[in-house]
């Protein structure tokens, strides 16, 4: 476990500092074995201001996206920045941008858009209406009720090598890579997607491995907090990235 977690640190070094493990459960896949959808709650599709539509789960008490965000305007038809190959835009950007990985996209049709934290809490608003973005309460709520094995339970079954075979078993993005250990159960319909990341240098990175999503939460001048999965690991981290930087997003409901 202590080398796996050294090896996470120096995949994100720079990036996503990982600040503490929000998982108890144990490194196996046996929770995998007995693990069934039976729990997955569908809510009603939602659709953004570019028409795209999204399908919904209900887990516990709220109500999530169950892809990611891949809208390319804010909630009032403002667009938002795309500086696309250019680096330096994409660094200097501080009012919010998006990106499709590797600037295909295609991609953004398999894995969403992957926003820059100033694109996540600009006063025009990212989410549908109705929608807001997550805070770092609305994502602890969120990983206590799934509880152990967090992870392998919010990620997608879509992965190299599955354990549940057909459709699931497959070399084709949307996926995760493989890992013998740890894999996709999807029990709640989250269907977590490893999109990848964008370094605030204008990077891209580990997409089939990595999810990273934001929180609307902000640690300090520069770096807001985020949540963490790896194809490798049973768990989801809690950690904090540099504004600048592309991750994924969920929205989840307003409650009145």
């Amino acid at each position: 476990m202590k080398n796996h977690y050294y090896l996470i640190v120096l995949l994100l070094t720079g990036l996503f500092a990982v600040s503490c493990t929000s998982d108890s459960g144990q490194q196996s896949g046996d929770a995998g074995n007995n693990a069934n959808q039976e729990a997955v709650v569908p809510g009603d599709p939602v659709s953004d201001v570019d028409g795209n539509i999204y399908r919904t789960v209900v887990i516990g008490e709220q109500e999530w996206m169950a892809e990611n965000l891949k809208t390319t305007a804010y909630s009032n038809g403002e667009p938002i920045d795309y500086p696309g190959d250019n680096k330096a835009a994409w660094r200097e950007n501080t009012s919010g941008a998006y990106a499709w990985y590797d600037n295909d996209p295609e991609n953004g049709e398999s894995y969403g858009a992957l926003y820059n934290w100033y694109a996540v809490t600009n006063p025009y608003g990212l989410c549908p209406e109705g929608w807001r973005m997550p805070d770092q309460d609305d994502w602890l709520s969120l990983t206590e009720y799934v509880g152990e094995q967090m992870g392998n339970k919010l990620k997608s079954r879509r992965q190299v090598g599955s354990p549940y075979g057909g459709e699931y078993d497959t070399m084709e993005h949307p996926r995760w890579e493989t890992f013998s250990a740890n894999y996709g159960t999807d029990e709640f319909g989250f269907g977590a997607l490893p999109a990848g990341n964008r370094h605030a240098s204008g990077t891209f990175v580990t997409k089939g491995a990595n999810a990273l999503f934001w929180s609307s939460s902000e640690i300090s001048e520069a770096a807001g907090f985020g949540w963490y999965i790896y194809h490798g690991y049973y768990g989801v981290d809690r950690g904090h990235g540099d504004k600048g930087a592309g991750f994924s997003v969920r929205c989840i409901r307003e409650t009145n």
